[in-house]
């Protein structure tokens, strides 16, 4: 493989802390070299011309749809997506459409994800059918290369059954991922608990309702030494929790969707079916706690929380839409414009979406050095451009973040030293 030297970059890595004018050498897809003097002897020279060179984000959570559906999600589609929005690693999660509870549905779609290129993990569904009820087979999910397991957006009823899948998926370190939702207070609502949503008669999730599922799922994780992620927490609630537990000395971690951490129950008001999702948008100051967890670094990772549908599934009034938007091309800027309000800094928009998933998950990739392996976005952060699901690569239109205006778009994605993606074409 040839050497690529890209100079003149501003260099952002959240894991060391390195923010700087330099230039980075890549050499048999690893990082050879960063500095200010390196050699210029590449046979690919690339001017960054000031742009901003980070790791390739690592989203830990995207849908694709089942095989055979018409004008659906493929691993294709997605990756297509996912190469041109700087993601260099990405997280396949099981769906009620699609449960991937099976060990050789883990081991079809790792086979045919290789080819692809950017780099596809997958998470296995933690019961049969999603459902809550029987237990997959972990130890053979965790044979087949799943990433760790998850119970997509509907929790677990029983405790017994959760402290079951716990004390099993314990014994192979695999984390668990559980929506942080209490059953009974989450069941058939599509909004969040307030005056609006009142008004306008629809079914309310209280934010309590996140504290309630924190601690239980908390309390079973500490007695039987689980991994536990709290996957999309959405409320200032669900943070206070996570923040206790964390005291407590017990292994979790959390991940948050970029639509919880931008868009507010406000932007729902309107009833449109493109902002019905799971968790549900929650009040400006829900948001805001969020935002300050992840620069606390009590959210360790931000996910896209990519849901490809048939316009028809969303096509319905507000309460019958199925929640989900396709959001994959629109992480990256979504997070930067935190920045361009001054909510966040860079390094903290980043770490989120590079290293703290890869430490997750054990991955070399996520971080700025020597030796790792050359995944690479170059980013110019001020550039302006408007999101339409017309010249969208995903196969789907369902978006919450149609027509938006954003700053900052991906001019280079690059994947183990081989450039995946180009702007300029």
């Amino acid at each position: 493989m040839s050497a690529i030297t890209i100079r003149n970059a501003r260099i952002v890595d959240p894991a060391s802390g390195r923010d700087e004018l330099a230039s980075l050498r890549v050499e048999n897809g690893l990082i050879a070299d960063i500095g200010e003097g390196i050699a210029q002897d590449s046979d690919h020279i690339i001017d960054a011309k000031g742009a901003i060179l980070a790791p390739a984000l690592i989203d830990l959570r995207a849908a694709i749809e089942p095989a055979f559906t018409p004008g659906g999600e493929t691993l294709d589609s997605l990756a297509r997506a996912a190469s041109a929005s700087g993601i260099g690693t990405m997280v396949i999660s099981p769906t009620s459409d699609m449960p991937m509870d099976q060990p050789e549905t883990i081991t079809s779609l790792r086979a045919a994800a290789l080819p692809l290129p950017v780099r596809i993990l997958i998470c296995g569904g933690a019961t049969k059918g999603l459902a809550g009820e029987t237990i997959s087979e972990l130890g053979l999910m965790a044979a087949s290369g799943a990433a760790f397991v998850s119970q997509g957006n509907g929790p677990i009823s029983d405790t017994v059954t959760l402290r079951n899948l716990f004390s099993y998926a314990s014994g192979f370190e695999l984390w668990v991922a559980c929506p942080p939702r209490d059953p009974g207070l989450s069941r058939n609502t599509v909004a969040a608990e307030g005056e609006a949503a009142a008004r306008l008669g629809l079914n309310v999730e209280p934010t309590v309702s996140e504290r309630i599922a924190v601690d239980r799922d908390t309390s079973l994780a500490e007695l039987t030494g689980a991994r536990l992620m709290i996957d999309r927490v959405s409320t200032r609630d669900g943070v206070d929790a996570i923040s206790r537990a964390r005291k407590r000395g017990i292994e979790i971690c959390a991940t948050a969707s970029i639509a919880s951490l931008v868009l507010n129950a406000v932007d729902a008001d309107g009833l449109d079916p493109a902002f019905r999702l799971s968790p549900p948008l929650r009040h400006e100051d829900d948001r805001r706690a969020l935002v300050a967890a992840i620069e606390s670094g009590l959210i360790d990772a931000v996910v896209s929380d990519h849901r490809p549908l048939d316009l028809d599934r969303k096509a319905q009034p507000f309460a019958k839409a199925t929640p989900g938007s396709i959001s994959i091309e629109t992480l990256l800027a979504a997070m930067l414009g935190l920045v361009h309000e001054e909510e966040l800094d860079l390094a903290s928009a980043l770490r989120p979406l590079t290293n703290g998933p890869a430490e997750l998950l054990g991955l070399p990739q996520g971080r700025l050095e020597e030796g790792a392996p050359a995944d690479l976005v170059l980013i110019d952060g001020d550039a302006p451009w408007v999101f339409n699901t017309r010249s969208s690569a995903s196969a789907r239109r369902n978006s919450a973040w149609h027509n938006r205006r954003f700053q900052g778009r991906v001019l280079m994605t690059m994947v183990d030293g081989g450039i995946i993606y180009n702007l300029k074409g």
